[in-house]
């Protein structure tokens, strides 16, 4: 009978620990559990998280968070335009009530981690903000006001000296409506970049590491034939380029991940909120796990897919989180059973 030693050439190694990046079929002796191991491929999962102790939707999130180290802020509330500014970090485990923000608003621009993020812009039921705030990991200060009145957003991309926001909506513009340009933060001063997106749109997506590598797709586009877009650009810092549509012409999706390796799900098109997910390899799309629920306006981000997360959102509110496992090697141990 062949033996592992005679097919793969070596015994089976003996680790005091499983490793962090195991290669599917890989198997080893885990002399701490005193149990053997193996990685086996595990498919792209929804899991529950911790539940959020208020009802908000369509407020900041650290774009850049983790499983284990998010940050959620302002928004809306059931039945109102926007909530009292709460402020809740979540742990992996459970969610825990902070410091309220500065000034409370809904579709308000947001990037960043759970111990450096920023805030700006949205609607605090009386019309646009330019007011920017930024999170030091345990209070709220204030950051560089906004070149203009900003509102109906949903998310940013990057990092608090390295944030980016795309599209919008211009209160104090002359004509107002949808916009098409490129703003960006450098820590404590706003600009606004030579280029412009190839679309106007507000309640966009976007998902990406900076401000010099992200990606932007649908949102709002009222004065189109369509309501909504489906279209998909990558943003270098310098320039856009069009990339392969989303498969679903939408608003308010939620995102994680970088402009090669990215996962985009739910959101709001006509049919109202949807509980699709697709995931985007740096050239294509490809049908994904679908998130749990349909919904829209969620909480959610996620350095890379891997540690994707989303959390509350509306029509309907809802007090759950979820956290996402990617398709790939996962450790099993090894039984007779």
């Amino acid at each position: 009978m062949a033996t592992y030693k005679n097919i793969n050439g070596t015994n089976i190694p003996i680790r005091a620990s499983d490793p962090s990046n195991p290669i599917l079929g890989e198997i080893w002796y885990n002399s701490t559990s005193n149990s053997l191991k193996g990685a086996s491929y595990q498919a792209a999962a929804w899991s529950a998280g911790g539940t959020v102790n208020n009802a908000m939707a369509n407020g900041g999130m650290t774009t850049q968070g983790t499983q284990t180290a998010f940050l959620i802020w302002a928004g809306a509330a059931p039945g109102v335009d926007a909530n009292p500014g709460y402020t809740e970090s979540y742990n992996g485990t459970s969610w825990t009530n902070l410091s309220t923000t500065p000034y409370p608003a809904t579709g308000v621009l947001s990037f960043g981690t759970q111990t450096a993020a920023v805030g700006a812009g949205g609607n605090d039921g009386g019309g646009g903000k330019s007011t920017t705030i930024e999170w030091n990991g345990s209070s709220w200060g204030s950051g560089g006001a906004l070149p203009f009145l900003r509102m109906y957003h949903y998310n940013g991309a990057g990092t608090a000296t390295d944030g980016i926001s795309i599209g919008g909506w211009n209160q104090s513009h002359p004509t107002g409506g949808s916009r098409d340009d490129v703003i960006v933060y450098d820590g404590s001063t706003w600009s606004t970049d030579p280029a412009t997106c190839p679309f106007p749109a507000y309640s966009g997506t976007l998902y990406g590491s900076s401000g010099n590598d992200t990606n932007y797709l649908g949102g709002w586009n009222p004065s189109a034939p369509e309501s909504r877009n489906n279209e998909h650009v990558n943003y270098n810092g310098t320039s856009f380029t069009a990339l392969t549509a989303y498969p679903v012409r939408v608003a308010s999706a939620s995102s994680a991940g970088t402009t090669s390796n990215g996962y985009v799900w739910i959101g709001n098109t006509d049919a109202g909120s949807i509980a699709v997910g697709n995931s985007w390899d740096g050239s294509a799309w490809t049908t994904s796990t679908s998130y749990p629920a349909a919904n829209q306006n969620s909480f959610s981000g996620g350095s890379t897919v891997g540690v994707a997360l989303g959390a509350q959102g509306q029509n309907p509110y809802t007090p759950a989180s979820f956290e996402y496992t990617a398709a790939g090697p996962a450790t099993v141990t090894i039984s007779s059973s």
